[in-house]
């Protein structure tokens, strides 16, 4: 069985700091099998990245007029700002799947009505940066629409790669449009919380308080 972190951010997200290859070991050092980069509206991670011992899922957080949707197994850019359905129809365009990130999230979720409405893939149901309770609220909105849930870390700082993550025994696009993964990890803590909020600030501050 393979463990992998698919929603992991690098230094080509406005909000990232880490460079492709740092997040490759430090993926390795966790015990990842594989991980996706998931950077805000760019695939530019992915240039000249190869590694040979964890296996890269091609993705990116695409920016749609409601919120944050995971588009994974995509070779291409997709345009932000696009209606949800537009959205999804591009990333499929592309053979990928569309994941509903972080629903609940204040500021950058689609929200629940949203996400009802949405024809996805997935719903994450276990993100390392948001609260344990509106990881728990996407739980129950995944069994309640009777789609797979996934996880990840989110990461945007180096100690919070691997932590929530998948687990799938062969192809991680098809596992989860079967439902056959497992989930596993944490949500965030109020120590994290502190800190999440003090490094959102200045980064958002740094970016002209515009939303991403």
């Amino acid at each position: 069985m393979m463990r992998l972190d698919i929603h992991i951010h690098s230094k080509y997200s406005e909000d990232g700091t880490m460079d492709p290859e740092e997040i490759i070991k430090i993926a390795r050092k966790a015990g990842l099998d594989g991980i996706a980069i998931t950077d805000h509206n760019t695939m530019n991670a992915y240039n000249n990245l190869r590694p040979k011992d964890v296996l890269l899922i091609k993705g990116v957080e695409v920016s749609s007029c409601c919120g944050h949707i995971l588009a994974l197994g995509v070779q291409e850019n997709i345009k932000k700002g696009l209606s949800i359905e537009e959205t999804i129809d591009r990333i499929r365009e592309q053979g990928g799947i569309a994941i509903a990130a972080h629903p609940y999230r204040f500021w950058s979720g689609l929200g629940e009505k949203n996400t009802m409405n949405g024809k996805f893939d997935a719903i994450e149901i276990l993100n390392g940066r948001s609260f344990k309770k509106d990881n728990k609220r996407a739980e129950i909105l995944a069994k309640k629409m009777n789609l797979p849930g996934t996880a990840g870390s989110d990461a945007h700082f180096s100690y919070e790669i691997g932590k929530a993550w998948i687990e799938v025994d062969d192809d991680p696009i098809l596992a989860i449009k079967r439902n056959e993964i497992k989930i596993g990890g944490g949500s965030r803590t109020f120590g994290e919380t502190i800190l999440y909020v003090y490094r959102s600030i200045t980064l958002w501050a740094g970016r002209g308080f515009r939303r991403i």
